[in-house]
């Protein structure tokens, strides 16, 4: 099977067939038009680590960490890989996240659900993907996509809070990356 082939077998998101709309635009590092600022933006230094300190860096990470994590399933939908934006869509909404909290204090002049925004202090860990605990926001976003492997996502019970809590986040961070990225294009 060659690679064009392989790639047809990729699973990507098609919102007309979704029973819940989601815009979510297309999306990869390749054509992100501020890729090069997002490589030099640092990241709070709160945050930083020797291998995570730039906007450019955390987000590869979490696209990174997510294809890993894909991998790692052994259901056999699992076998169906990921179109690769949607990848690096995660890493981007992860960002967005981290973003967001950093921005929290301006964000909260503004009418919204911003007071539920973690402290930048509190999220500290979104700069070192890999924990067990940070697969439930691969957990979410391939819930979100509707990747088939995460169609029937058993949460357990001492989950379902915190999934919940992170999944209204990732929608906020997901329409502020889509409102970026609609900018960008425009």
């Amino acid at each position: 099977m060659n690679k064009s082939e392989k790639q047809a077998q990729n699973y990507r998101l098609k919102l007309e067939k979704t029973a819940k709309p989601l815009l979510i635009v297309d999306y990869s590092f390749g054509g992100d038009t501020v890729l090069e600022r997002m490589k030099v933006a640092p990241l709070p230094s709160a945050i930083q680590n020797a291998k995570v300190k730039t906007e450019f860096d955390l987000a590869q990470a979490w696209s990174n960490f997510a294809r890993k994590s894909l991998g790692q399933r052994k259901l056999a939908e699992s076998e169906i890989e990921c179109w690769d934006g949607h990848y690096d869509q995660l890493g981007r909404v992860m960002l967005e996240l981290m973003r967001m909290s950093r921005d929290k204090p301006e964000m909260l002049t503004k009418e919204g659900v911003y007071e539920m925004i973690p402290d930048l202090e509190e999220i500290t860990f979104i700069a070192k993907p890999g924990r067990i605990e940070d697969k439930m926001f691969v957990r979410i976003w391939f819930s979100l996509i509707r990747h088939p492997a995460f169609l029937e996502l058993e949460i357990h019970e001492k989950e379902v809070v915190a999934f919940q809590y992170w999944q209204n986040l990732f929608t906020l961070a997901l329409g502020k990356t889509n409102s970026e990225l609609l900018k960008q294009n425009a």
